[in-house]
């Protein structure tokens, strides 16, 4: 069935629109303590809507990444419904990043380990503050922009996905949606770099010791490690350990967590990683550090997985080795590589 005459996505993008439109006003003049409820009845709804192949692609992605020698931290039903919840949450935050300024971030956001990045910028070479696509990744950008540091983010512009997915998934309601998205994200207080173009801005950002986001698990590049993640073998660009040899720069680890009931979101820097000798070794270094997140936290990383597993066929690389076949095939390398090259075209 094509996206556009699929009726669970036409309810999907309707909810999605209504939000981002007449919704997003509403949201910003409710108190924040209210975001908890309505993601629980967004994800309620999230999940009568959704087919039983998508329920139980994330409950087997959750599987996986527990083998028969780790046991799940909490009921496999608990974990799953916590996903849910807090991706919608996540959402409702980006729909009011136009609250967000320098006087309102500590009511959103604690910052854990300041004093790691401090002292990377001390060194005169700029910060990478490196993270997976764990739980409200973007939480960065305002918590860190909004109290002083001078911050670039490499990264997808949301449109560039309607090019990516234009097959499978793209309706023009959830183009216009993505739009809606890209225009509340340049509200953060960040220099966005477009992961497709030239990157640049990216070492520039460095030269200047400011702050460089990036992201180590995304579906970009063009070279390619294998490591071992999650009791998995991963695919990993080298994209952000290039950038982090040539540049020299510090390269520190960092979670954002928050709890369902729990009122901030904990922006967690770690301590400065070393350099490991070698590109392979230094991905399966991360690889080793965010590990621990997950096994712990598995909510805050399933939804970004079942994401991974679906575009697999689209894919450069895909994430892991292990998935289930694509039905009807999927794309080779080199057509993944000159799909995504189109896609990243896409201009405003």
């Amino acid at each position: 069935m094509k996206p556009t005459h699929n009726p669970v996505l036409l309810l999907k993008d309707l909810a999605g629109l209504g939000l981002y439109y007449p919704g997003q006003a509403a949201l910003n003049r409710l108190p924040r303590t209210t975001l908890d409820g309505i993601a629980r009845a967004g994800a309620g709804l999230v999940r009568r809507l959704a087919t039983a192949h998508a329920g139980d692609e994330m409950a087997d992605e959750l599987r996986r990444i527990y083998p028969a020698d780790r046991p799940l931290p909490r009921p496999g039903e608990s974990i799953l419904r916590d996903a849910l919840r807090l991706t919608m949450y996540n959402e409702l935050e980006v729909l009011r990043y136009p609250w967000l300024g320098p006087s309102t971030i500590g009511e959103v956001c604690e910052i854990i380990g300041r004093e790691h990045l401090d002292a990377a910028r001390a060194k005169g070479k700029g910060a990478i503050v490196l993270i997976g696509h764990f739980g409200a990744n973007q939480m960065i950008m305002p918590a860190l922009g909004h109290v002083g540091y001078a911050m670039s983010q490499l990264s997808a512009p949301p449109p560039v996905w309607a090019e990516i997915l234009k097959e499978t998934r793209t309706t023009p309601l959830w183009k216009k949606t993505l739009e809606r998205r890209w225009e509340m994200e340049k509200l953060l207080p960040v220099q966005h770099i477009n992961v497709f173009r030239f990157l640049r801005p990216a070492f520039d950002c460095l030269h200047r010791n400011e702050v460089l986001g990036l992201a180590f698990d995304g579906g970009g590049g063009q070279k390619w490690e294998t490591v071992d993640f999650l009791g998995r073998r991963a695919n990993f660009s080298v994209q952000p350990v290039q950038i982090w040899k040539k540049t020299g720069a510090a390269l520190l680890p960092t979670v954002v967590l928050r709890m369902p009931g729990e009122a901030r979101h904990r922006v967690i820097i770690g301590e400065e990683l070393p350099w490991q000798g070698s590109p392979k070794a230094s991905l399966q270094a991360i690889a080793r550090t965010f590990e621990p997140w997950v096994w712990k936290h598995p909510e805050h990383y399933l939804h970004f997985l079942q994401m991974r597993r679906r575009v697999r066929g689209t894919d450069v690389f895909p994430m892991f080795d292990d998935y289930p076949p694509v039905e009807g095939g999927g794309m080779t390398a080199q057509q993944a590589e000159e799909h995504l090259k189109r896609a990243g075209t896409w201009t405003e």
